[in-house]
């Protein structure tokens, strides 16, 4: 039986808006899936149907408009005079989406309430228009946080005692380091949130899901959807990019050794960033100027496809690049948890003092050092004391120090 995502109540409470419902993700991440579930959990009070368009006869039915698809409905048992529910996935594949999208609503929004998924933002906002402003809420299907990760497990009893908000003071950090947690939490790290990679327990039929995942998304999919000029020196940026994770984005020297364009490169990396792949985190500082010259840092949002480009998924808790994963892990955690107003970045000075994350949200400020031990943390302290913060928080695995200021687990926030 699936499993329920965080994302499913929010989308469930505008099922009855006017607007259509657009959920984005990269393939394999569970949108079918979730669109399913959430037919089960609306019938039988809702008529809904459930359209696929990778089938051309059910892409040949909608490409004729929504009448088409009102008559469609009908015709499988919805009554005229009752408002029906249409599940559409992949809905990039349409020549015309948002024509199709705003005729639905300004029309027929009495009739049907629409809600689509599509594999990629660039796909949609080629043929998504601006028309469809106020027509469409948008959502966006990520791979499983820690939590999910520990449902998909079948340990719904540790996921259910972690903290809904990780920067609570109340909470207790040192009894959740239990070898439970970081045993599970290890495992997150080398193979991600991809929901198929964590039911399966077999190491080696991980290892080749996430291939096939790699090869039938990034190296085929991904080629199809967008104006990739040479395949071979993408895969060979995607491999590259993989191995600096975590780390500043330098496009220049991505340029001379890819042996690509830099407006190529930097074409290719925005593919990937709405692809849902990658993601580029700017720089913090008041001034925005300055924010806007600085260069990025550059995540992969799931470990799992990162560490099989970088063809190392060894399970050793000694690997050398474990810090990036923890930093990763994190971070991909942050983004998920976003709310629309806060912001996040990250703080570095000119003599490489840093702070891995820097969550702004109105007038508040929350810094966030990971750390694999929580030993020092001299870059917080810096932060706190030149922006005259009240506290920041030490994300870590273990080794809490009693007294430390806001220490707390790495997998709160994964």
């Amino acid at each position: 039986m699936p499993f329920e995502r965080i994302l499913m109540p929010e989308i469930i409470k505008y099922l009855s808006s006017p607007e259509a419902l657009i959920i984005l993700g990269s393939r394999q991440v569970g949108k079918t899936t979730l669109l399913k579930m959430i037919i089960d959990a609306i019938q039988p009070e809702k008529r809904a149907i459930y359209i696929d368009l990778e089938d051309p006869r059910n892409l040949e039915i909608v490409e004729k408009g929504p009448e088409s698809l009102l008559d469609y409905i009908n015709h499988l048992g919805i009554p005229p005079n009752e408002k029906g529910y249409a599940f559409i996935d992949e809905i990039h594949y349409m020549k015309n989406p948002s024509r199709f999208i705003k005729l639905l609503v300004d029309h027929h929004s009495d009739k049907i309430k629409l809600v689509c998924t599509g594999s990629s933002s660039i796909g949609i906002r080629i043929k998504i228009h601006d028309a469809l402003v106020g027509r469409k809420l948008t959502f966006f299907l990520q791979p499983l946080n820690f939590g999910e990760f520990l449902v998909f497990k079948g340990r719904k009893d540790l996921a259910a005692h972690l903290p809904v908000d990780p920067f609570d003071p109340g909470q207790n950090p040192t009894r959740y380091f239990q070898d439970d947690y970081l045993r599970y939490f290890h495992e997150f790290l080398i193979f991600g949130g991809y929901p198929r990679i964590v039911t399966e327990d077999d190491y080696a039929r991980k290892e080749k899901l996430l291939g096939e995942i790699v090869s039938a998304y990034i190296f085929k999919d991904i080629k199809s959807l967008f104006n990739i000029g040479d395949i071979h020196k993408f895969n060979d940026l995607v491999r590259v990019l993989a191995g600096q994770t975590g780390s500043l984005l330098n496009v220049s020297g991505l340029s001379e050794t890819i042996g690509l364009s830099r407006p190529t490169v930097m074409n290719y990396i925005s593919v990937l960033e709405n692809s849902f792949l990658i993601s580029l985190l700017a720089p913090y500082s008041r001034s925005a100027q300055v924010g806007v010259r600085k260069a990025k840092k550059l995540y992969w949002l799931d470990n799992g496809l990162r560490n099989y480009l970088v063809g190392d998924l060894s399970v050793s808790a000694s690997r050398t690049d474990i810090g990036i994963l923890l930093e990763s892990a994190v971070y991909g955690g942050l983004i998920k948890r976003k709310k629309e107003i806060e912001q996040i970045h990250y703080w570095r000075t000119k003599d490489k003092t840093e702070v891995d994350f820097v969550i702004k949200s109105g007038a508040d400020i929350i810094p966030v050092e990971v750390k694999s031990r929580a030993r020092s943390h001299r870059g917080l302290m810096s932060f706190i004391k030149k922006y005259n913060i009240h506290t920041g928080y030490v994300a870590h695995l273990g080794d809490y120090l009693k007294g430390q200021p806001a220490a707390l687990p790495a997998y709160w926030l994964a």
